[in-house]
């Protein structure tokens, strides 16, 4: 017997924080949180069983926007109804105090009721003294900029895209920096480098996303995401490396059989690696699945299904392997949930 978590080797922690009210609109907290009050997600299918990782850059969760996941003192208010402004520090033993600085938080979310929904956030992501290599090359101002409007107005339809910008000092250079590393880490050099290589420099600068899901009918419900990535060029002394764009794209039906059982299924793609136009070989992925589940209780039920990735794609990271990179894999998850 195996334990893991998702796409994590082993069990992983949640959220556990103390929190204080001194006003009614303020909430302070420390620890380690697990905030999902600005995340955007676009979960179906494959989601909720082995999570094919091969056939996505990103799953469900955090999808158009990303949930607070860090260690440290939040700050959250709400000054009036529909308004929400959230702040984060993190402050821990491990942080440096001239560090802390470099990895602030801050966002904000507004709602017009009944017609849209709109959200943004700044992500500092500056490097700490003992975190920074060549590749970083002592980056105080990297940060992720995020934003997502979500439309409201539509009676059983859920629709929202998401815009992320990595802001990376020199990324260009940086991306080159991170190839080289891979490559003498494997007894490489500038000369030898390899396809590899370039892919562990791959440092992606853009996502736009998009997540939807219409209630047909009470039984059916479908849902469908995509997005479409650009990463930073590798710029080497004497040349350019262009990493061309990527794109992702996904969907799902849900449907209720009734007597507490329902089956689902749905149907995903990303499109290959190219580098200055070349196309890595196996790099682009198709993933499938087809499942059953049956309420067992009020507060549980069991569940089968059968899923499917081209090109050896893995499930749940790397706790499933895949198998050779032109191959097909397969699995069939057996899923017993039950919640207090």
């Amino acid at each position: 017997m195996h334990v893991f978590n998702d796409i994590y080797d082993g069990l992983q922690e949640d959220e556990a924080i103390l929190w204080v009210k001194p006003l009614d609109i303020v909430k302070v907290s420390y620890g380690r949180h697990d905030n999902s009050t600005l995340r955007g997600d676009a979960c179906y299918g494959s989601w909720n069983w082995f999570r094919p990782t091969d056939s996505w850059l990103e799953g469900g969760e955090g999808y158009l926007m990303s949930a607070n996941q860090e260690k440290g003192l939040m700050v959250e208010v709400t000054p009036m109804e529909g308004f929400y402004v959230q702040a984060f520090a993190p402050i821990t033993t491990q942080e440096k105090a001239a560090d802390t600085y470099k990895k602030l938080r801050a966002g904000f979310a507004y709602t017009v009721p009944g017609l849209v929904k709109v959200k943004g956030q700044y992500i500092g992501k500056g490097q700490s003294d003992d975190e920074s290599t060549t590749a970083v090359n002592e980056a105080n101002s990297n940060c992720t900029l995020e934003a997502e409007v979500d439309v409201l107005a539509v009676e059983g339809l859920n629709v929202g895209v998401g815009f992320q910008y990595n802001v990376v000092k020199d990324g260009a250079k940086a991306a080159a920096a991170a190839v080289l590393e891979h490559a003498e880490d494997n007894g490489r050099d500038f000369l030898t480098m390899n396809e590899e290589d370039y892919e562990a420099g791959i440092s992606r600068q853009m996502k736009i996303a998009l997540g939807a899901s219409y209630q047909v009918m009470p039984e059916l419900k479908v849902s469908a995401s995509g997005a479409f990535y650009t990463f930073y060029k590798q710029d080497y002394i004497i040349t350019d490396v262009k990493v061309d764009p990527r794109f992702e794209a996904g969907v799902g039906i849900d449907y209720d059989l009734g007597d507490g059982l329902a089956a689902n299924a749905d149907f995903r793609y990303l499109s290959p690696v190219k580098v200055d136009g070349e196309k890595a070989d196996n790099s682009d992925h198709m993933a499938f699945s087809v499942g059953v589940q049956k309420n067992v209780s009020s507060n549980g039920y069991i569940g089968v299904a059968f899923q499917g990735q081209t090109n050896g794609g893995t499930f749940a990271g790397n706790v499933i392997e895949g198998a050779e990179a032109d191959k097909f894999t397969w699995a069939i998850p057996v899923a017993l949930s039950v919640w207090f």
